[in-house]
């Protein structure tokens, strides 16, 4: 054979087909003598091989296989020796493709083969392992490992895993439960059915959700004559670090409108939409028997649910809490136009003043802490899923089946080491036992397979170990507190 220069050259592109991709391994093989080569992408993704480097040369019309595992992606083709077309050699871009639709999430094809010290199929025919199925195998662990630890590790760039309505039976009085899904991103949602179990259920969300703190006059407006300002005295703040001073400054017309578009939508039903507003002179709005102050919430200025209040509902010299009760089935807000109590953006306080004339004093009427709910109705722990309700005799009028449910994002933004491993392991154990009970050999028999596979109580007890600290609750409960009753 000869063993003179025949270059193959080429990129290793991405799945996108453009992309570069630097430091992977790329391997060839000559399947008529069975040898292989290795070489590295520099970082512009470029590999060169010389098939005079195989022990034993090469040959025209040979046939040489390229191909290459990156991540959870693989790439393969196989070209052909020809120095009648190609007497310089051959060049042969690869690019990436996914194994299989679905990637593994807490390992790579990569890390399983080097852990375990084995080749991959194209490397070794004989005793290698396919890349397409170390990926089936692997995603049924890691659906494993997600039932028996009720949690994901996964990496997905803040696109948490969405649990809605998740329910819970109550005892009596009950005040701790936990979410079936841990650790717990954000909670959206925590309902309890606040009427009896043989009524028709009505729920209410008692999740506390800040919406503005007034901290910053960030996106606020006012309508002809108001003006907005930042209050940060420590004696006029009702709630964090700032309030917003909203004062009325010509005397054109006899009301101003105070309101923000949020930067996110929320759903407004079956919750309670309160604000803080204070009122130095309540003589300075509309008498009594008219409407002195409208709080809004709706999808715009034209679309909203409202409550209203005379000055007689408003403190002197005090901070009242202003709120729209909105329940499943009934509610004490009227509405205007048609708007959209899922994605609620608008917030307004629409103040009614004794006359045109009049104008108020910087700092006389204020404005801050707009939220759902109440902040003290709940305590929560999001990384165990714990979930307290701190006056449980308020809600619940019985015990009974699914008296609870919650709605909320969990997930967590990178894959624990731990995780990592048990899942290399369970995968790896599905490999060895199948692989012995099949040859019907000793696992010390088994060429090829590290100590790790090999060893299946070693393993074992690794895999015990990890699930017994990494799952919530952890095996046997040993530290979960058990839910309290009256």
């Amino acid at each position: 054979m000869p063993a003179g220069l025949y270059p193959i050259s080429g990129i290793l592109y991405n799945i996108d087909g453009t992309t570069a991709v630097a430091s992977a391994t790329v391997k060839i093989r000559n399947e008529n003598i069975n040898k292989t080569l290795t070489e590295t992408t520099n970082s512009s993704g470029q590999y060169v091989f010389d098939c005079g480097n195989f022990k034993g040369g090469w040959t025209d019309g040979d046939k040489i296989t390229l191909y290459v595992i990156y991540q959870n992606y693989d790439a393969a083709i196989t070209v052909t020796i020809d120095l009648t077309n190609h007497p310089a050699g051959r060049e042969q871009d690869l690019t990436l493709i996914a194994v299989v639709e679905s990637a593994l999430r807490y390992f790579t094809v990569q890390e399983f083969l080097d852990y375990f010290q084995v080749s991959a199929y194209d490397d070794d025919n004989a005793n290698g392992i396919k890349p397409q199925t170390i990926v089936k195998v692997g995603q049924m662990v890691e659906a494993r490992i997600d039932n028996l630890t009720y949690r994901k590790w996964d990496d997905n760039a803040g696109n948490y895993y969405s649990y809605t309505d998740e329910y819970h039976t109550a005892k009596s009085m009950q005040t701790v439960f936990w979410l079936k899904n841990t650790p717990v991103n954000s909670i959206s949602r925590f309902e309890v059915n606040i009427t009896a179990t043989s009524q028709k259920e009505e729920w209410k969300n008692i999740m506390y959700l800040l919406l503005d703190a007034c901290d910053a006059t960030t996106d606020w407006a006012a309508t002809t004559d108001g003006a907005i300002t930042l209050n940060t005295t420590n004696n006029q703040v009702n709630e964090g670090t700032g309030a917003l001073n909203i004062t009325k400054t010509g005397g054109t017309v006899n009301n101003v409108t105070f309101s923000k578009t949020l930067s996110s939508t929320f759903d407004f039903t079956r919750s309670d939409f309160k604000l803080d507003f204070y009122c130095e002179d309540i003589t300075e709005l509309v008498a009594t028997g008219s409407t002195a102050v409208e709080i809004r919430i709706g999808s715009n200025a034209s679309n909203y649910y409202s409550f209203v209040f005379d000055r007689t509902k408003i403190g002197q010299a005090a901070w009242s809490t202003l709120a729209i009760k909105f329940d499943s089935d009934d509610s004490n807000a009227s509405t205007t136009g048609s708007p959209d109590a899922t994605a609620c953006d608008y917030v307004a306080i629409k103040i009614t003043y004794a006359a045109s004339g009049t104008t108020v004093t910087v700092g006389d009427m204020r404005l801050d802490y707009i939220r759902f709910n109440n902040q003290e109705d709940l305590n929560i722990k999001l990384e165990s899923g714990r979930v307290e309700i701190t006056n449980a005799s308020d809600f619940f009028p019985e015990p009974g089946k699914d008296q609870v449910r919650s709605t909320y994002l969990q997930g967590s933004s990178s894959v624990d080491e731990d995780i990592k491993l048990l899942a290399i392991l369970m995968t790896g154990k599905s490999f060895a036992k199948r692989t012995l009970q099949r040859l019907n050999i000793s696992a010390n028999e088994v060429e090829g397979l590290s100590s790790a596979i090999q060893n299946l109580t070693v393993d074992d007890e690794e895999i015990k170990s990890i699930l017994k600290t990494k799952s919530f609750p952890p095996i046997g409960n040993m530290w979960k507190e058990q839910a309290e009753y009256y």
